[in-house]
């Protein structure tokens, strides 16, 4: 999407408007006008909004996405302010207050570009997914428990020793 994505909806209802009469005696110029912007087809009182599907399906995504980010959001919002959140996000008690502000920006900057530019709300969910996975592992302990168990070290084998090797099987091969 273009960078005025967003901005194609701002007048959504500054739009050209047409009976429904006009729309079946004159079907070209509406479509062609839809092409370009949203129109609004008027019929016994009731409007509706005709514009081009992929316009459409970049306005249902984003109505998808705003309401599991308002979710996150809000849930930020009690642990930062010490109460429970909903279930859905309890693994946000995982993180402390500067990871949530953390968290919230890369989500709000994400769905700034998605809203206004890429419309790729993907990205938007998958730094949702990733902030849950280090949830989910921090609280699993599984972490932790690493970093305080003793370090297995093993020395590497020294590649000039391997070489060497090498160098004497040819040797005894040939001789």
């Amino acid at each position: 999407m273009a960078a005025t994505a967003f901005a194609d909806y701002m007048g959504v209802f500054e739009d050209q408007v047409y009976s429904s009469t006009d729309l079946n005696r004159r079907a070209g110029e509406v479509l062609d006008q839809a092409r370009e912007g949203p129109v609004t087809i008027s019929r016994n009182k009731e409007m509706f909004a005709l514009l081009r599907r992929d316009k459409a399906a970049g306005l249902v995504r984003a109505m998808l996405q705003f309401g599991p980010t308002l979710e996150l959001v809000e849930g930020v919002l009690s642990v930062v302010e010490g109460k429970e959140p909903s279930s859905a996000v309890a693994w946000l008690k995982a993180f402390n207050t500067d990871d949530l502000r953390k968290m919230i920006r890369e989500v709000l900057v994400a769905s700034r570009s998605a809203l206004r530019e890429t419309g790729d709300w993907e990205a938007v969910n998958s730094i949702i997914h990733e902030w849950h996975e280090s949830a989910l592992v921090a609280l699993s302990g599984v972490l932790e428990e690493a970093m305080k168990s003793p370090a297995e070290e093993t020395p590497l084998t020294n590649p000039r020793t391997i070489l060497e090797a090498e160098k004497e099987l040819v040797s005894t091969e040939r001789g």
